[in-house]
């Protein structure tokens, strides 16, 4: 079986930390034989969709959440959430590993 990983942070925070991680993930001898996709939102080409409905899905339909934190919280929507913690609840809510 492959997993698809979802990799959550503040883009902007930990643009380099994002790459390298999906860059060992997918290069990886071994680890790229366990895993079909590392999803990065800032690698999604343009959609007709809301950006917060496509991160939603995908953390829906990934096996595998990785939420990076630091010192920065991002946008806050209106009803002051941003969008890294809004995949985290998403992804807690769905009992991702």
């Amino acid at each position: 079986m492959k997993y698809k990983i979802f990799i959550s942070s503040v883009q902007g925070e930990f643009k380099q930390i994002r790459l390298d991680l999906k860059a060992f993930l997918t290069g990886d001898a071994v680890l790229h034989r366990f895993i079909s996709e590392v999803f990065l939102f800032e690698e999604l080409p343009a959609r007709d969709q809301r950006a917060d409905r496509v991160y939603l899905e995908e953390v829906q339909h990934c096996d595998t959440y990785i939420g990076i934190f630091g010192n920065d919280y991002g946008n806050e929507d209106p009803n002051g959430l941003s969008p890294t913690e809004r995949e985290y609840n998403q992804a807690t809510r769905y009992r991702k590993n």
